[in-house]
């Protein structure tokens, strides 16, 4: 049986680590090589909170379906599974989802924002 969405949510809140925006800050600060990744539609984006400045768009649905083959179709900065990524979004349970998405495909070094992206602009930074 398939699991409901709020269940799938549950599960990747439990297998991810949350961080919050003043760590997620922190952590670019004291790493130019960590990832972010926004996985909204461009449309949702532009429409609700815009984007961390550094952050990648992923949508969520590649980021789901991502296999060794499916690869080349990722921006390069994450073709490598020792990347640390972060996962921002609106706020909802995307951002979990997307980073349970990427662990479960073998990125061990990844959190999500807790709060996302309105987390982030709530604490002071600034988005695109």
């Amino acid at each position: 049986m398939e699991k409901i969405f709020e269940e799938r949510v549950a599960e990747a809140k439990a297998n991810v680590s949350a961080v919050s925006p003043n760590e997620a800050n922190e952590r670019k600060v004291n790493n130019p090589d960590i990832v972010f990744i926004d996985p909204r539609d461009v449309e949702d984006i532009q429409s609700t909170t815009g984007i961390i400045p550094v952050a990648l768009n992923v949508p969520l649905s590649t980021l789901s379906t991502l296999s060794d083959d499916s690869k080349g179709s990722l921006p390069e900065e994450i073709h490598s599974h020792a990347h640390q990524i972060i996962t921002a979004c609106q706020g909802g349970p995307m951002v979990a989802l997307a980073a349970h998405a990427l662990k479960q495909r073998g990125y061990n070094n990844v959190s999500f924002i807790d709060g996302g992206t309105q987390g982030w602009l709530d604490t002071g930074f600034a988005t695109a």
